[in-house]
């Protein structure tokens, strides 16, 4: 004869109980995104090591200007043909040095092995400052205090 029992026994409490927790666990590791916030926005550092440096050598080559990095092409160029706005729209340039009145005095372009193959990329984004009346000055290495002035001030 069968019989039947209402009342749960203890190993049947416990096979239910790791039941729930493992189904919790289950949905908290789908869902994980809607219980735990993310973090959206995360720090990033201006300017690269070597850029870095360059900004080092550009401050003291000329105590005189101040030095700007990651300047956007929209902060020095601008242009009523919106089509023509968006070619320049994401561009940066790598240093901007100012005169004591913040007229732009250089442009300066660090060129580290990313842009080998990008020479005509380049030549672009010059001829749009140049056309805007900029001196845009490429290096690929930095240069020595004296080779600094000397280029730029020269």
């Amino acid at each position: 004869m069968l019989k039947f029992s209402i009342v749960p026994d203890s190993n049947s409490i416990l096979f239910f109980v790791l039941g729930c927790i493992a189904t919790l666990a289950l949905i908290v590791l789908i869902f994980k995104h809607r219980f735990f916030r993310q973090q959206k926005y995360l720090p990033k550092r201006v300017i690269t090591p070597f850029e870095r440096k360059m900004f080092l050598r550009l401050k003291e080559a000329f105590p005189q200007y101040h030095v700007l990095a990651q300047v956007a092409f929209s902060a020095l160029i601008t242009s009523e043909d919106y089509k023509i706005r968006q070619r320049f729209n994401r561009k940066v340039t790598d240093f901007v040095l100012l005169n004591a009145n913040l007229d732009v005095i250089a442009i300066i372009e660090l060129d580290d092995p990313s842009h080998i193959g990008k020479e005509q990329e380049d030549a672009q984004r010059d001829a749009m400052l140049h056309e805007a009346g900029y001196r845009v000055y490429r290096f690929t290495q930095i240069p020595t205090l004296a080779q600094l002035r000397k280029t730029i001030s020269g």
